[in-house]
């Protein structure tokens, strides 16, 4: 039990509409309870919460978030650190056991593990190598941009049901990045199509946010593919406009932490012929 209260954190805005630096919390697994539970409250009032400062400890992200709760394990295992495998490899690093994920094509919104039966809760990601220009992540305020959609849109999505389908995300993949290779069936078995609502509510704020990702969903029910792809288009062209995002530049040391049911994301292409690029993911679980 914590003798003393930890001072409060220091939060500075970052996007238009939501977004936050955080200052005085040091990321470690024995952080206190009164910090933690600072950090999540300010998770679920900004969406996304940056620390900058962070020291390259694998074991001490793993270890704090797991404070936030259990972690997945990444469905691509061969892109996992190879002492720490809660922890997804992103980029085009080779080296010291690790093989980074690495996509050459353009990324969609998105929220993580939306192909799961329980979504994640949050994605923690660090900044461990960082090209000096291109490689920035784009989030999405899912929440503002649902509750500003006109009101036709908003009774159109009413009640809908996306497909989420990790073969869908990897056939996606495979147009954009050829030589990845296609998703296996042992994969295809472990992974079947899920369904979720195109509109969900925030178990913790109880607001409604959007929870579309277009490369993910390989159909909505009860409507044609044509009218299906016609509506979700219809609404990301409304959320995409620049209130609702921020663009996040990326210094090495950066921790970026987001709440998966209240924001989507994307990332912007960098030159992998001149630079480096590794960042290192941790995914908090979702409840049932």
């Amino acid at each position: 039990m914590d003798t003393h209260a930890a001072p409060p954190l220091r939060a500075r805005p970052l996007g238009p509409t939501f977004g936050a630096e955080l200052s005085g919390l040091t990321v470690r697994g024995d952080v206190g309870e009164a910090e933690l539970a600072a950090f999540r409250e300010a998770l679920h009032r900004y969406g996304v919460v940056l620390i900058r400062g962070v020291a390259n400890d694998p074991a001490a992200q793993v270890a704090f978030s797991r404070r936030l709760g259990p972690l997945e394990h990444h469905a691509a295992a061969k892109a996992v650190h190879p002492l720490h495998p809660e922890i997804f490899c992103v980029g085009n690093y080779r080296g010291e056991g690790i093989t980074a994920n690495f996509a050459r094509g353009v990324e969609q919104w998105h929220a993580d593990s939306s192909y799961r039966e329980v979504p994640s809760l949050a994605s923690l990601f660090y900044g461990a190598i960082c090209p000096p220009e291109g490689g920035e992540t784009c989030f999405l305020d899912a929440v503002t941009a649902y509750a500003e959609l006109p009101e036709a849109l908003k009774a159109e999505l009413e009640g809908k049901i996306g497909v989420h389908d990790l073969g869908t995300l990897s056939e996606w993949n495979h147009r954009h990045t050829p030589d990845r290779l296609p998703m296996t069936q042992e994969a295809r078995r472990r992974w079947p199509p899920v369904p979720h609502p195109l509109v969900k509510t925030h178990p913790v704020t109880g607001k409604r946010t959007l929870f579309i990702c277009p490369a993910v969903i390989s159909h909505v029910e009860g409507m044609s593919a044509e009218a299906g792809r016609a509506l979700i288009e219809a609404v990301m062209q409304h959320a995409t406009q620049e209130r609702y995002i921020y663009r996040h530049q990326w210094r090495e040391g950066d921790l970026v932490a987001w709440d998966n049911r209240a924001t989507l994301h994307t990332a912007s292409l960098f030159d992998h012929t001149k630079y480096t690029r590794l960042m290192f993911r941790t995914t908090v679980a979702g409840e049932a």
